[in-house]
């Protein structure tokens, strides 16, 4: 139980990780809603239907990749930063060479072979679908919201 609340609270107080570059789940969705910003405003009859469709239905796929890597790369930090794997006195490291794809967006953690890295692992698997979305209760990154609604006012003032 002492790990849950662990996790829980440090998962609230660990930020989202800037990066220079953006990953190319990210990528991928951006294009996804520039591309598809003027269909979304033709098929909707407001800017609000227009941006929902466009980032809940035109571009559901990309946009939840890059939500599975804002998830993906806040457990990890979060996971670092409890070092469980020396709290639980494991013998190997079962977060040494984790890392986040910048493609899928999954969290890739090397197979664990102690009795104690796998609860661990299993403890981290568990907690992050409980708790992966921190306090956002939306799941979408707001990045990518704030974009699809920018895009689709600047479709709305070209048509």
């Amino acid at each position: 139980m002492r790990l849950v609340l662990t996790f829980a609270a440090v998962l609230a107080s660990t930020p989202a990780t800037a990066q220079s570059e953006p990953p190319e789940a990210v990528k991928s969705a951006e294009t996804c809603l520039r591309e598809n910003a003027a269909n979304a405003v033709r098929a909707s009859s407001g800017a609000a239907d227009a941006a929902a469709f466009l980032i809940d239905y035109l571009c559901a796929g990309p946009v939840e990749t890059a939500a599975r890597h804002a998830r993906s790369t806040n457990t990890l930090a979060m996971l670092r930063e409890m070092n469980l794997s020396e709290e639980m006195g494991a013998e190997e490291d079962w977060l040494a060479g984790a890392v986040v794809d910048p493609v899928t967006g999954e969290l890739k953690i090397k197979a664990a072979k102690s009795p104690e890295a796998q609860g661990g692992l299993m403890a981290m698997q568990m907690m992050s679908s409980l708790f992966g979305g921190g306090q956002n209760a939306d799941p979408r990154p707001i990045a990518l919201r704030e974009l699809a609604g920018r895009l689709v006012q600047d479709a709305r003032t070209r048509q």
